[in-house]
């Protein structure tokens, strides 16, 4: 186990010598260790449960535009996972609402995991198909010219197909993922004829489990975010580490590199997970508010177990 801990505390280590660019195409969320089919397919039904998952952000709360109007960041996401244990996959769902003052976007997914069994871990090939539209309200634009003709005014919005892949390795004591989404560069014009492109993203998550002391499980966990055309001005890494009790009570801190200092906390109760996570921005307070939130609630149903059938008794046959 000594190269996949390595491995792990090697891009940790990267937190002190990159930078970050904050114009990310795509929804960030602090709860990403229990969000991974968000950014890669291949973890549909990693958890060997039909699970079903609704996380709100409200990113820098109290942000306010120039019209007094909100303009913060706002993410609704809801995601289902099944595993098909008789073929050896799982699917997954997620559909997303993402706003953003006048502009915004929502996405629906389907994802597809094959899992081969490798001694006692598992390795899953993923792929996901689905839409984005992305839209702007110009109703919601200030003008210095309102009555101007040439001046777009109501909702104008476009879809486009959108494709993903994703690996990721489950073993007993660590994870290790890797994905590429919008490889088919999806453009939107949504003004004129300029074109505005998805440009492929790749993700690349891990973790490390260890008990330090019976029913307590710590996890360092790290997840870095760039465009496939890498630059240090466009890399995104977060990371921490989270301690669960008992398989019941949850808490850990993260660090997202020069943006902000994370909390995150929750419960699991019976067949529910609640969760929270509270974001402190320590960067560029003068274009935020200082303070982000997500919550997050979560159903696991009850695994299938199929019963012994009664043998039918008549009296004809007893004897």
């Amino acid at each position: 186990m000594k190269y996949p801990r390595l491995l792990l505390l090697s891009i940790i280590s990267w937190l002190g010598h990159s930078t970050i660019s904050h114009a990310q195409q795509d929804a960030q969320f602090t709860l990403f260790p229990f969000n991974q089919l968000y950014f890669n397919p291949a973890t549909a039904g990693e958890d060997g449960t039909t699970r079903f998952q609704l996380i709100n952000r409200m990113q820098w709360q109290g942000y306010q535009t120039s019209s007094g109007e909100g303009g913060a960041p706002n993410t609704l996401m809801f995601t289902g996972s099944v595993p098909l244990n008789f073929i050896k996959s799982a699917i997954g769902v997620n559909y997303v609402n993402d706003r953003l003052g006048a502009m915004g976007s929502q996405e629906v997914q389907l994802s597809y995991a094959y899992k081969m069994n490798i001694n006692d871990n598992t390795l899953a090939l993923g792929a996901r198909v689905g839409f984005q539209n992305r839209y702007i309200d110009f109703n919601k634009l200030i003008s210095r010219d309102p009555g101007d003709p040439l001046i777009p005014t109501g909702r104008l919005g476009q879809s486009q197909p959108d494709i993903a892949l994703g690996a990721f390795y489950d073993a007993t004591t660590f994870y290790v993922g890797a994905s590429i989404n919008h490889l088919n560069r999806p453009k939107f014009s949504l003004s004129g004829d300029a074109q505005n492109a998805l440009e492929p993203n790749a993700y690349l998550t891990a973790g490390y489990r260890f008990e330090p002391i019976y029913g307590l499980i710590i996890q360092p966990m790290v997840l870095v975010k760039t465009p496939v055309n890498f630059s240090t001005k466009t890399l995104s890494i977060e990371g921490g580490a989270m301690a669960t009790w008992n398989d019941w009570v949850f808490g850990g801190i993260t660090y997202r590199l020069q943006e902000s200092v994370n909390l995150l906390a929750g419960v699991n109760w019976q067949s529910f997970r609640l969760g929270g996570a509270f974001d402190l921005t320590g960067f560029g307070r003068a274009t935020k508010a200082p303070a982000s939130f997500e919550m997050m609630l979560s159903y696991a149903l009850p695994p299938f177990v199929k019963r012994k059938a009664m043998p039918v008794r008549t009296p004809r046959f007893r004897y």
